[in-house]
């Protein structure tokens, strides 16, 4: 069966629409209409109609649960019955790989006077089976009624509840690649109900199902996606542990809201709005608040979500905004070369894996002339420095750091609204949707302050080897293999006589067996003075200058091995596969985190030396046998 291969699409639906009308003289009058005119259906509603559903979307892989909720008319049925094809849209598609099978709790075919054996074989048919397992359907349907020895007497002299749950049963055991359940069964704890119960737990477990439900009470705890649906318009979607009580809080409040509607009706003097049983003001009672539409109540609940649950509103957030047909733009990053290494395009490469590739342009926004970084993962690459001259964009990006007080990118400042703006005039998509570096940092903040468990990030990552390497021909002239070196002051690398005597060690230890290209990142003095290294140190001087990432990237790429502190540029070294060994001083600031990450980075490198170093534990001998074998 095609639901027996984990991860084979099974179901499709893009876009599906379908109008109703509830006045049925108009309905019989519009049905014979565009029978005989054939008029093709458009996103128009004529007198009485209305929209059942509208332009909801939704994918099944097999060994999935995807659950869709909603109060009474949601859309649910109607999506029940385009999706088992009893029903045809107004617009969308629908596409099913396999056999499909409604499970519902209504009485399928039953007639009275059918025995039960002939209900069952009846039913068996309806819903698909096959001829080679029909009888067996029928028998395993029998057996978890309890109805085997009665499977001869008519249905009208069994008593009601022994029959009540033969039709479900039938719906759980004919062999089917997709499941559409339309609402959760009502099951009550006598014997059959309990064994109906089990069977449907283990479907689930199984998966490959889709479960339309108004209530999360009995949903199985393997859910892969979950979308809310209210009056035929989905309002949210993503992982069933923030869909979840996303839904439960809507409902709560929608329940108010119907009961404030009927007190309302009742009273001559109707109230200005509905109780909220959350807020009160002293011994006032309930206080009154306005009447929210439902989108609204959704993104109130989005908000009340407890601060732990915010990894999974920006995996929803991608989720949503990577089924969409908009161009996205991923950025633009402007923090830090190390957060761009260890968070952001790790970020981008779990999207990419998980969701996979898109129809709509992905366009990556950086600095640096850093494209290849973003080689397979985006449709194109837009530096900052083809929209406006470097220096500009240097100056502006220091005032952001000083308005905002720290490099990272928690919000959207100024300086990138107007980037933006301007990727979307130079790409040419007006109308994309923008996954900003604030999605992920906001993330990152909460596991920093330990609110979010550190995890999240792995999860969330794809370290991979750059596939694209810079042309390291300007080294060309280093006739031999050389050794890459970078050193600067930092909070984890503090100017003191121990940091400046152990660059000085590393640099003759590496002088005297290679040649050593030092790429200056700016907060280092130079090459200590005094180092016997016999021209074999060259220093690529700091530049402001527009591809300054992209010159450093060069030299580090077509290195033997890089040594230098830890931080910074120094994290390009593992991403380009080569050996690398970091020295720090103290574990201040975050360095306990990036260098958890960093690790993560090494061990999914196949075969990379990487060794982290505190300078008080620094030994040459050391060093040189860890980098000899890297130049033979």
């Amino acid at each position: 069966m095609a639901g027996d291969d984990l991860g084979t699409s099974l179901l499709e639906c893009d876009g599906l629409s379908k109008i109703v009308c509830d006045e049925f003289k108009q309905r019989r009058k519009y049905v014979l209409a565009d029978m005989l005119l054939g008029a093709p259906r458009h996103d128009r509603l004529r007198r009485h109609e209305r929209f059942a559903l509208r332009g909801f979307s939704v994918r099944v892989k097999g060994g999935e649960n995807i659950v869709v909720l909603g109060l009474s008319g949601a859309g649910k049925s109607t999506v029940a019955r385009l999706v088992t094809q009893m029903s045809r849209p107004d617009a969308g598609s629908v596409g099913v790989h396999g056999r499909v099978g409604l499970v519902f709790n209504g009485k399928l075919g039953m007639n009275p006077f059918l025995t039960a054996d002939e209900y069952v074989r009846l039913a068996a048919a309806i819903h698909g089976a096959e001829r080679d397992v029909a009888d067996t359907c029928c028998d395993e349907a029998l057996e978890l009624t309890g109805l085997t020895s009665r499977r001869h007497a008519p249905l009208v002299d069994l008593p009601r509840g022994d029959v009540r749950y033969l039709s479900l049963a039938v719906s759980l055991v004919v062999p089917q690649d997709l499941r559409v359940f339309d609402d959760l069964p009502r099951l009550g704890h006598d014997a059959v109900g309990s064994r109906v119960a089990a069977r449907i737990g283990e479907i689930f477990a199984r998966g490959s199902n889709l479960i339309l439900s108004s209530t999360t009470a009995g949903l199985p705890s393997t859910v892969s996606h979950a979308i809310i649906l209210h009056e035929g318009e989905t309002l949210y979607q993503g992982l069933a542990e923030t869909v979840v009580p996303i839904y439960d809080h809507f409902t709560g409040r929608m329940e108010r809201i119907r009961r404030a509607d009927e007190a309302r009706h009742s009273e001559e003097t109707p109230p200005r709005g509905v109780p909220d049983e959350t807020d009160t003001e002293g011994d006032a009672g309930p206080v009154l608040v306005d009447v929210q539409s439902p989108a609204e109540l959704i993104m109130r609940a989005v908000r009340r979500l407890d601060p732990s649950h915010i990894g999974s509103l920006a995996e929803d957030q991608v989720a949503q905004m990577w089924a969409s047909d908009q161009p996205i733009i991923l950025g633009p990053f402007l923090a830090d070369v190390a957060l761009e290494l260890l968070y952001w395009r790790p970020f981008v490469a779990w999207m990419r894996a998980t969701f996979g590739p898109r129809r709509a342009p992905v366009i990556a926004v950086s600095r640096g002339r850093v494209g290849e970084w973003y080689a397979g993962l985006a449709s194109d690459y837009v530096d900052l420095c083809d929209l406006l001259p470097f220096d500009i964009v240097h100056t502006r990006n220091l005032d952001r750091i000083r308005e905002g007080g720290t490099s990272k990118q928690t919000v959207i400042s100024d300086f990138e609204r107007d980037l933006l703006d301007l990727v979307t005039k130079h790409s040419g998509t007006a109308n994309a949707a923008v996954l900003h570096p604030s999605v992920l940092f906001r993330v990152c903040s909460k596991i920093w302050r330990g609110v979010v468990p550190g995890h999240w990030l792995s999860e969330h990552a794809r370290y991979e080897r750059f596939s694209v390497t810079p042309d390291p021909t300007p080294m060309a002239e280093a006739a031999e293999p050389y050794v890459a070196a970078s050193f600067w002051f930092s909070a984890c690398f503090p100017d003191t006589t121990l940091q400046r005597r152990v660059v000085h060690e590393v640099l003759a230890e590496l002088s005297q067996r290679a040649h050593v290209v030092v790429v200056d990142a700016g907060g280092f003095p130079g090459v200590p003075d005094g180092i016997p290294n016999g021209g074999r140190i060259r220093v690529l001087a700091a530049a402001q200058v527009d591809d300054q990432l992209r010159a450093q990237a060069t030299v580090i790429a077509g290195a033997r091995a890089f040594v230098g502190t830890f931080g910074g540029l120094s994290l390009m070294a593992p991403f380009y596969n080569v050996p690398t060994c970091l020295l720090f001083g103290a574990e201040a600031g975050l360095f306990p985190q990036h260098a958890a990450v960093s690790r993560e980075v090494a061990a999914a490198m196949p075969g990379l030396p990487f060794e982290l170093t505190n300078t008080s534990d620094f030994d040459p001998a050391h060093l040189r046998a860890w980098v000899d074998p890297l130049l033979s």
